[in-house]
C-alpha cells in the first residue's frame, strides 16, 4: 500500500497546532501515514504540547534541533522519511480532510511528480467549512523548468510530491533559509507537475511571524538565491533557461530596491537588466548581484538575511 511521510517543521506555533495535528490525524484515504515533526527551536511551548497531542500516534518521529530554519529542518524530515510521497505541512497550516487523498489521486493519474492545489488565507479556523468536491484538475506540464522559474511554483501545504524524485533531486537547498522554491525548483527537472484548482488547504491571515508577511525580504532574496545555486551547479542548461533566471531575479531585485530604498532615479540594478537583455553572457554574475541587493543597499538593517550567499 502507498505510504505517506507527512512532515511538519514548527517553529513557535503554539496557538495553532490544535487545529493543525487535529487536520493532519483526520487526512481521509486507502494509504499508510508516518509522521515526522521537526521542532525547530520553539521557545514557546510547542515541543511540549506536540509531545503531548502525538503520544499516542503510531510511526510518529519527532525531531528536536536548535533554530536552523523552514530549509534545513524540511530536508531533516525528509531524509528521514520513508514514505512514498511526501506531503509537508506548515506549522500553522489547516488541510482539509480529502486534501492528501485527492493530491495522491491526481499525483497518480497523472503521473507526475509534483500536484500543486489551491491555499487560502482566513481570518480564523473556527468557521471552516470543507467541502467534498470532486477534482479539478487544470493543466499538466510535462517540461516544467522554464515555468517554474518564471512563476516561480513553490508552496507545502497545498502539493505532494514523489519521494523517489525529491531522493533523486537533492531535495531543499539548505545553503537557504526558505525551503519550498528551491524544493520545487530542483523537482522541476525531474518530471511533469500537476495543477488542481480544489482548496485543499488553509492559512492564517495576517499573521506577521508567517515569512511571506513578517521577512518578505528574506523570502525574495531566497527565491533569487535559489535560481543562483540552480543555475551554478547546472552550468549545462540551455541557455534561454538561465537568460529567464536573471530577467526574473534582476527585477524582483529591482522591485524590492524601489519600494524600499524609496528611490525611482536609475539604479546598478536596472543596468545590469539591460545587460541581461543584449548579452548571453555573465548569467551566474548576474544571479549573484541580484541576491546581494538585498543585503549590501539595504538602509534598514532590521530584518537580516540568513545564509548570504557564497
Amino acid at each position: 500500500m502507498t505510504k505517506i511521510s507527512f512532515i511538519c517543521p514548527i517553529f513557535n506555533k503554539e496557538k495553532y497546532l490544535p487545529k493543525v495535528l487535529k487536520s493532519i490525524k483526520n487526512q481521509i484515504g486507502d494509504f499508510n501515514k508516518e509522521y515526522i515533526f521537526i521542532n525547530d527551536g520553539s521557545t514557546d511551548n510547542s515541543l511540549d504540547f506536540l509531545e503531548k497531542e502525538t503520544k499516542k500516534w503510531k510511526n510518529t518521529t519527532i525531531i528536536n534541533q536548535t533554530n536552523k530554519g523552514p530549509a534545513r529542518a524540511t530536508q531533516e524530515g525528509i531524509l528521514r522519511s520513508k514514505g512514498d510521497f511526501i506531503k509537508l505541512v506548515g506549522g500553522d497550516d489547516v488541510m482539509t480532510p480529502n486534501c492528501t487523498n485527492i493530491l495522491l489521486e491526481t499525483i497518480k493519474k497523472t503521473n507526475s511528480v509534483a500536484v500543486f492545489s489551491k491555499y487560502k488565507l482566513v481570518d480564523n479556523y473556527e468557521n471552516l467549512i470543507f467541502s467534498n468536491e470532486k477534482i479539478n484538475i487544470y493543466k499538466t506540464i510535462s517540461n516544467p523548468l522554464e515555468k517554474t522559474i518564471s512563476s516561480t511554483f513553490s508552496g507545502t501545504t497545498p502539493n505532494l510530491y514523489s519521494k523517489r524524485a525529491i531522493h533523486k533531486s537533492k531535495g531543499c537547498d539548505t545553503r537557504l533559509f526558505v525551503e519550498d522554491f528551491s524544493l520545487v525548483l530542483r523537482l522541476s527537472s525531474q518530471g511533469s507537475f500537476s495543477f488542481i484548482n480544489n482548496i485543499t488547504s488553509y492559512g492564517p491571515k495576517d499573521d506577521q511571524t508567517r515569512i511571506m508577511l513578517g521577512q518578505k525580504t528574506q523570502l525574495l532574496h531566497d527565491y533569487n538565491a535559489a535560481l543562483y545555486y540552480f543555475i551554478k551547479e547546472n552550468p549545462n542548461i540551455n541557455n534561454h533557461y538561465k537568460k529567464i533566471a536573471c530577467k526574473k531575479a534582476l527585477g524582483r531585485a529591482e522591485k524590492w530596491y524601489r519600494r524600499t530604498q524609496k528611490k525611482t532615479i536609475f539604479s546598478e540594478i536596472n543596468y545590469l537588466r539591460i545587460l541581461n537583455y543584449f548579452t548571453n553572457k555573465n548569467e551566474l554574475n548576474l544571479l549573484k548581484k541580484s541576491c546581494e541587493t538585498f543585503y549590501s543597499n539595504k538602509e534598514d538593517k532590521s530584518e537580516s538575511i540568513r545564509y548570504m550567499i557564497v
